[in-house]
């Protein structure tokens, strides 16, 4: 059943409209980066530019996309707060989900080297090798660039879908499949098997938590974790 808050939330229609809108100036934004990148360097944008300058690069952009989420909702309303649902979880709800994660995690990594031909990521690998500063990179990509995706996929998106006809089981399926997509970096096996599973997870994490605060954890964690796995295997 649609929640009545007409008043409160973007539509449907605006909210997808806008959540496009926002990830568009996002990779835009990340391509005025890499200009940048070649022009200060006086090189080719090629995809090690893009490998050795991902830290400032996710970084800045993850930061525009957060900025911009955050004027379409004050365009709306005041509460940025009640709109992404940034309340504290229940401890044993955070507990549950996040040992269910690393779980999942767990499985995703004993898959990957049982079918190394279907689960490798160049853009994993090279870009964690070919890195320029690696505490920049694991600020973009740990923690600025998980945040900046759950606040707009199961934060703003989230409550578009769930305050329409889709409802909340539906939010967390139509979320996940535009977060896999937006993936389609990683190849079609890790979209499938390994994506869009976190994905819905995450979504569920969102849903029956109440809160965002618990998905952007979740995420952190296992951006963390594949960041270490990169790590030992590249040195």
């Amino acid at each position: 059943m649609a929640l009545n808050n007409s008043n409160k939330y973007w539509n449907l229609i605006s909210t997808i409209l806008i959540t496009f809108l926002v990830f568009f100036l996002f990779g835009l934004f990340q391509t005025l980066v890499l200009f940048l990148c070649a022009t200060i360097q006086d090189v080719e944008v090629t995809a090690s530019l893009a490998y050795m300058n991902l830290g400032i690069i996710s970084s800045s952009s993850s930061i525009v996309g957060l900025l911009s989420v955050y004027v379409f909702i004050k365009i709306k309303t005041h509460s940025i707060k009640d709109y992404l649902n940034l309340y504290l979880p229940k401890v044993n709800t955070v507990i549950s989900f996040v040992l269910l994660a690393i779980c999942f995690m767990i499985a995703m990594e004993y898959m990957s080297n049982i079918y190394p031909e279907f689960f490798y990521s160049d853009f994993v690998i090279e870009s964690y090798r070919q890195s320029k500063n690696l505490p920049l990179f694991y600020l973009g990509v740990v923690l600025l660039g998980p945040i900046f995706e759950e606040v707009l996929f199961r934060g703003f998106l989230f409550k578009g879908l769930e305050s329409s006809n889709f409802g909340p089981h539906g939010a967390v399926f139509i979320s996940a499949i535009l977060f896999s997509i937006v993936h389609i970096q990683y190849g079609v096996y890790i979209l499938l098997f390994m994506m869009f599973p976190i994905a819905l997870l995450l979504g569920y994490a969102r849903l029956k938590s109440g809160s965002l605060i618990l998905p952007i954890l979740i995420h952190i964690i296992n951006n963390l974790a594949t960041c270490i796995i990169t790590h030992l295997e590249v040195y």
